[in-house]
């Protein structure tokens, strides 16, 4: 894995490049809930999020998440899984002793994902995920009624350890479509269609060829105008995740209903619930998901 190691210190040298660089004021921004890919003003968004696949496996990560923008036209995202957890201890692959897996054990993480070896040993590891950066451009374009961006993510093999990674850098050139809801009675509401292709630039000869559609379609839906009241300030974000992987023909699909509250403007905390629909065990689908995280548009 010489090859991919030389990369290891590319994204977090181009990140504390990018971090010190200029960014936009987020005074604009403040009055939203964060939530609009069109929203280039700057924010803070960690989160924590628990993940069980159909075959067994549990993952638990905390994720510092945040977005730079250099223009109000072109902006970055960073996502950095700085406390990730995985656990099979739950699947096929526990030996019943203590152990879990085996010299030839191996198992999805998640759809569309390369399997990963699980040698016999202990059932869980803790350490550093996968980070990735995500750069994104709004064009002009005049078409459907709405706005497009276009982009690519960047996903580097920083894992700390094997079963923690994909051991591939991945490249997923995005198209995003959002538009805005007239007819719906609040203002705010729209619906935004991001959608990315996967391929492997760099991996692990251990690792398959990755190749798979992402969708993440979500719907805006503020319920109730910002304000001082514990009701006040509350949206609803349904997230629908449509997945093919073509590696192996195999398609999955994942919804998320979020609920957040703005707290103060610039201030948003949310929780989200996730489900799979008729998960695969064989290809590491996803059975249930649970994200909370906070938004914090930065000054």
């Amino acid at each position: 894995m010489t090859r991919l190691q030389t990369l290891l210190t590319l994204p977090m040298t181009l990140l504390l490049a990018v971090l010190a660089a200029p960014s936009l004021q987020a005074q604009e921004g403040k009055q939203s809930t964060g939530t609009d890919p069109r929203d280039f003003a700057p924010k803070l968004m960690p989160y924590y999020r628990y993940t069980e696949l159909e075959n067994g496996l549990e993952d638990n990560a905390l994720t510092l998440f945040g977005l730079h923008a250099f223009t109000k036209k072109f902006a970055m995202t960073y996502e950095i899984p700085l406390g990730l957890n995985r656990d099979v201890a739950g699947t096929a692959l526990n030996n019943g002793d203590g152990t879990c897996g085996g010299p030839t054990a191996s198992l999805p993480p998640g759809p569309g994902e390369p399997p990963i070896l699980i040698p016999a040993g202990d059932c869980d590891r803790t350490g550093l995920g996968d980070m990735n950066l995500r750069f994104m451009y709004r064009t002009d374009w005049d078409f459907l009624g709405g706005d497009w961006l276009v982009g690519t993510q960047i996903d580097f093999p920083t894992a700390s350890d094997d079963k923690l990674g994909n051991e591939s850098l991945n490249l997923g050139p995005l198209l995003t479509y959002v538009k805005d809801l007239e007819a719906y009675p609040a203002p705010g509401a729209f619906v935004a269609l991001m959608n990315f292709y996967f391929f492997d630039a760099f991996k692990d000869d251990s690792r398959d060829d990755t190749s798979r559609y992402v969708g993440r379609w979500f719907v805006m839906l503020p319920l109730s105008k910002p304000g001082p009241g514990l009701f006040d300030g509350i949206y609803a974000l349904p997230e629908f995740q449509p997945i093919y992987d073509f590696e192996n023909d195999h398609f999955s699909f994942w919804a998320g209903p979020e609920v957040g509250k703005m707290l103060a403007p610039g201030n948003i905390v949310y929780i989200k619930p996730g489900f799979g629909v008729d998960p695969d065990e064989d290809k590491g689908d996803r059975e249930f998901t649970f994200e909370i995280g906070w938004r914090y548009f930065l000054d």
